[in-house]
């Protein structure tokens, strides 16, 4: 070997200039020339990454809110929104949010990186070699982990095979060794007590009839008992759903007796009491949950529902409910109300009353429904709802229910107008 011949240097040299550039990262040390004229400079060339290996990935959260509710004042809220009746210069238009930049990596400086065709092929160079390295280095290294990964299953493999082949084994050895021994004793036993077998068989049979006749007999006497306890207990079942029933009826009775009880005069404060909270209230629906509020205080009902019609055409634009929380209140949320413009209740001038009867789990429930229109300047505006179970609202209360509704009109159109429906 003549190392003077070598275009590229000696296996060490290669190995000695790219140890060098790696550690520095500056390829102004890679000057082999003017290493031959003086000592080697401490340093190497720059190492080049590539920019598709910096991404960024983003990460979306949501955010979930859970609101839940209880009895007739505290149950579900929910509200039905129509068609928007503000002035279209009251529409604010959505925001479009501007799309995020990408940001770039600074780019160096020109006074920190040497130029020029000489360096740029050198650099070109440099990287393509390192790029072959490495990707020859990762299929190695791919290859080596597939083959010790084959082999590693082959070996296990045969290692069970081996296990299973020498438990197989010694189990069918086993079982050999005690069926040997099995009858092995068994003729020793024959042998010795052929008669005893003979006396034990028979006795064993004398004894499997004698346990079958009493078996068939105690079953017998047990369908007799469990027939004759089924049936008293169907009547002592009877007696006592009747008696329940009677009992849950009475102080049901006495309860609904209580509650529509004739309560205090006390309208004329109520009104005053709602004059304030109406007149600050800054949306249908607030003026809604004031009305609910005071009706609680005045009867106890499943549902409740405000609608209030439209200025120009014949619709409703806007309906605050609320109902139970509970197996009929959910039914009830997704009636549909004849509170229209056009409805019965909207064009009479008192309560309108309708009934019926609905399948809830294993019995059926009567629900009562009472409407009455909400008027203001001469014209319908809106229609008030309430839904009750078993027994119909007393006209008394009733009465007290729609002078305190009433008061609420004005404020009604006023903020029908103004388009304030959900507020803030």
């Amino acid at each position: 070997m003549s190392p003077e011949s070598f275009t590229h240097g000696t296996s060490a040299q290669r190995q000695k200039w790219f140890t060098v550039g790696s550690q520095s990262g500056d390829h102004a040390r890679c000057d082999t020339s003017a290493a031959l004229q003086q000592s080697p400079p401490k340093g190497g060339c720059p190492v080049v990454i590539s920019r598709r290996h910096s991404l960024a990935m983003g990460l979306l959260t949501e955010e979930t809110v859970s609101v839940s509710g209880s009895g007739f004042a505290d149950g579900i809220e929910f509200e039905e929104t129509f068609p928007d009746v503000r002035p279209s210069s009251l529409i604010k238009p959505a925001a479009v949010a501007a799309p995020a930049l990408l940001t770039q990596p600074p780019t160096p400086k020109s006074a920190d990186r040497p130029s020029g065709p000489a360096h740029d092929a050198t650099e070109a160079i440099f990287q393509e070699r390192l790029d072959r390295r490495l990707r020859e280095a990762e299929s190695l290294v791919k290859q080596t982990i597939e083959r010790m990964r084959l082999d590693e299953e082959q070996r296990l493999a045969q290692w069970v095979q081996d296990r299973r082949a020498e438990e197989q084994r010694r189990l069918a050895a086993w079982m050999d060794e005690r069926r040997a021994l099995a009858e092995h004793s068994a003729q020793q036993r024959a042998t010795d007590a052929d008669g005893l077998a003979e006396r034990l068989q028979q006795m064993l049979a004398e004894w499997q009839d004698r346990f079958e006749q009493r078996f068939e007999q105690r079953r017998a006497d047990e369908a007799a008992l469990a027939e004759r306890r089924r049936l008293s207990d169907e009547e002592r079942l009877k007696v006592w759903r009747i008696e329940l029933e009677r009992t849950l009826t009475d102080r049901l009775t006495q309860r609904e007796i209580t509650e529509r009880a004739s309560l205090p005069d006390r309208n004329g404060e109520v009104r005053v009491d709602l004059r304030d909270p109406l007149a600050t209230a800054s949306s249908a629906r607030d003026v809604g949950r004031i009305l609910r509020d005071r009706f609680a205080e005045l009867t106890h009902t499943s549902a409740l529902a405000i609608a209030l019609h439209d200025a120009r055409r014949d619709e409703v634009v806007y309906r605050y409910r609320i109902a139970a929380d509970d197996e009929l209140g959910a039914l009830l949320r997704r009636d549909a109300l004849d509170d229209g413009p056009l409805g019965a209740a909207a064009n009479s001038d008192g309560w309108t009353r309708a009934q019926r009867t609905v399948r809830m789990g294993q019995s059926n429930v009567t629900v009562h429904t009472a409407q009455h229109a909400i008027r203001a300047a001469g014209g319908t505006i809106g229609v008030v709802t309430l839904q009750t179970e078993g027994t119909a609202i007393d006209d008394g209360v009733l009465a007290k229910i729609f002078e305190l509704a009433a008061p609420s009109a004005p404020r009604l159109v006023t903020l029908r107008d103004r388009g304030s429906f959900k507020g803030a």
